[in-house]
């Protein structure tokens, strides 16, 4: 099953939210993500979260379409982001794609990217999108289609990403240690139809991204 999870972060256009809308089987908004969909004529089949990011007249909005309305109490364990993507899990979900999942909020950017490692552990494939970055985290190997315009960059998490290798990109790794908390993988470039990367061991996070 394909999910389309949609938060209260910046969609600054409703064209991927559209796209990812007919893509997706089951679509969960998460909070204020509600009033993305809603405000680009789209109808979500969950709704959940403590709806802090939502007013009142637009909660009222959101009570009176036919959808399954999951509510939590602003003290909790757990992000929106999280609840949504557990409840995502276990509908089962397949892939997963974020929407709404950056903006001015950094805390919230750099937690939601690493939620994606709970997804890797479960063997579901994930992904944040926006519309000027994708963002995957990988343990293995991953393909990505050349996007026009668009860099590709590498960060390691905590300890390295050991035995980097890349296929399809102007600057190519081999066999390569890349640490934690160096900017050496960022800004590489399609130079095929394809770029492959792949990892022995560790957690890769790879951003296709653009100005």
């Amino acid at each position: 099953m394909k999910v389309l999870i949609v938060a209260s972060g910046s969609i600054k256009n409703n064209r991927c939210l559209v796209e990812r809308y007919k893509w997706a089987d089951l679509v969960i908004a998460a909070d204020g993500g509600a009033m993305h969909l809603l405000r680009s004529g789209l109808t979500p089949h969950i709704v959940l979260g403590d709806f802090d990011s939502v007013s009142s007249e637009d909660f009222k909005k959101i009570r009176e379409l036919d959808l399954e309305i999951v509510e939590y109490p602003a003290k909790k364990d757990y992000t929106d982001m999280e609840l949504a993507i557990n409840i995502a899990v276990e509908k089962g979900a397949r892939e997963i794609v974020l929407l709404g999942a950056t903006g001015t909020r950094l805390d919230h950017t750099m937690a939601n990217a690493f939620l994606l490692y709970g997804l890797l552990q479960k063997g579901i494939k994930g992904c944040i999108e926006d519309e000027n970055n994708i963002i995957y985290l990988v343990d293995d190997s991953i393909t990505i289609k050349k996007q026009e315009n668009r860099k590709v960059s590498l960060l390691s998490l905590p300890p390295c990403a050991n035995g980097l290798s890349t296929k399809g990109l102007l600057y190519p790794l081999k066999d390569f240690k890349l640490d934690f908390g160096v900017s050496l993988g960022v800004s590489n470039e399609f130079i095929e139809d394809t770029a492959t990367i792949t990892l022995k061991k560790g957690l890769l996070l790879v951003f296709v991204s653009k100005d």
